[in-house]
């Protein structure tokens, strides 16, 4: 599983209906888009380093496979083949070890897209640095609000509970490609999937939430 590093404290202030006087901000961070869950233990701990990388290389590359994405006469379905023959032959159940980890693989999945329902329909004020998604001129009216530099592009995506798609009721003229903001607006609890264009093509993304923006500001300390 990957672990995202965060380049500064993100709080997020929420805040139910218009905002008066009434309304109290709650601080939160980024962490608080992720609903509480027990830890994931892992099913490999019992083994040498060594031979849960080759479980984890062989699951991955098995998966590709049933996924149709590579061939049997692929170099990496061959080097599947050694992986599995090399395990079998130190005595690992090499099926069973693979199923545990898969297991893990789809428990991750299915945690990164978990979102928390109580933040549905909160107007909220939280930080972020912008990808930018629709232009008008050199003016932004939708962008994904992710929580470290290079998101999407030069490293993998965050989960998708860790990455929000916002609407903005008026453009936003960034100065630059991912920076950091200050956004304020109304929180949905709504999948929005995008896809993202690059010089060599395009990627799909998906964000767990949805934020009708409602101001922009420079990100201050």
């Amino acid at each position: 599983m990957n672990v995202c590093r965060y380049f500064f404290v993100l709080a997020l202030f929420i805040v139910h209906g218009t905002a008066s006087a009434a309304d109290v901000a709650k601080i939160v961070d980024w962490r608080s888009l992720v609903p509480t869950a027990t830890p994931l233990k892992n099913p490999l701990a019992h083994l040498k380093m060594d031979v849960q990388v080759e479980v984890e290389v062989l699951a991955r590359i098995r998966h590709m496979h049933q996924l149709g994405q590579i061939t049997d006469v692929d170099y990496r379905f061959e080097e599947a083949l050694v992986i599995t023959h090399r395990l079998k032959s130190s005595g690992h159940d090499v099926d069973g070890l693979v199923a545990k980890y898969e297991e893990l693989r789809r428990e991750i999945e299915r945690r990164n897209k978990d979102v928390v329902k109580e933040l549905d329909g909160k107007l909220i004020r939280m930080p972020g640095y912008t990808l930018p998604l629709e232009f008008t001129d050199t003016a932004v009216s939708e962008f994904l609000l992710v929580p470290y530099v290079g998101a999407c592009i030069h490293v993998p995506a965050p989960p998708a509970n860790q990455m929000v798609f916002v609407q903005l009721k008026q453009s936003y003229k960034p100065k630059n490609l991912y920076e950091p903001v200050w956004i304020t607006g109304r929180l949905k609890v709504q999948n929005a999937s995008k896809s993202l264009s690059f010089v060599d093509g395009r990627t799909p993304v998906e964000a767990g939430y949805t934020l009708e923006g409602i101001r922009v500001e420079p990100y201050k300390e």
